[in-house]
């Protein structure tokens, strides 16, 4: 029976050019699900031998001075992300399944550079509230390390142009990072919390060059 155990996380605001960004800045939260099941040809001793497997949610939210329709479009449109997440080096979708992207990431965390790849599959959207994905699994690109991970966009309209966008992040942490699992939590989110801000300047320049209706005074803050 799967076990899920969440830690608590304070908020705190960061205004910043006409929105704000929240993240949660005290622990995230961890989960801890029950053991996979095996795949056939695993026996019964492989299985026994299963640890449960370790999970971490990570959330970041932005204010964004920007209609819902804007904010929508530029996230669905996958390609586009890493404009805002430079971490994404870059993200693909399959030209034979429009439903699956292969994403790339780069990055240099814990004293050495990490690259690897995924495909990811889109879950059905809820149209102007939320898009979703998960990773495909045995998809990695490095032999022996497999990151399930799962994602999810949420948006709330504030006013005529004025969004409240989220962004959560899930990932199952590795043998091989367990190590480092403490330290992960504030790493991630300080991560996706600048990539929120960036978001949310990336969306009031697209906006402005598509002649989008700018926000009235103070209603970003609503």
């Amino acid at each position: 029976m799967a076990q899920r155990v969440d830690g608590s996380g304070a908020r705190a605001a960061h205004p910043n050019r006409g929105g704000t960004v929240r993240r949660r800045v005290a622990g995230g939260k961890t989960s801890f699900v029950g053991a996979r099941v095996a795949a056939p040809g695993v026996n019964n001793g492989s299985m026994r031998r299963a640890r449960m497997a370790q999970w971490l949610d990570n959330r970041a939210e932005a204010e964004v001075p920007v209609p819902l329709e804007v904010c929508w479009a530029l996230w669905d449109d996958r390609e586009r992300i890493p404009q805002w997440m430079p971490w994404i080096k870059s993200v693909k979708v399959l030209q034979d399944d429009p439903r699956l992207s292969r994403w790339t990431l780069s990055t240099h965390q814990f004293g050495r550079d990490w690259e690897f790849s995924w495909l990811a599959r889109n879950l059905a959207p809820v149209r102007n509230q939320k898009i979703h994905w998960a990773s495909e699994p045995g998809s990695a690109s490095l032999p022996g390390l497999s990151i399930a991970n799962r994602g999810q966009i949420r948006f709330v309209r504030r006013g005529p142009a004025s969004t409240s966008v989220s962004l959560s992040i899930s990932y199952e942490v590795p043998e091989l990072l367990a190590p480092f699992a403490s330290a992960l939590t504030p790493v991630v989110e300080g991560i996706i919390g600048r990539d929120m801000e960036r978001f949310r300047d990336y969306a009031v320049k697209y906006a402005a060059a598509a002649g989008a209706p700018a926000p009235a005074a103070g209603q970003a803050e609503a």
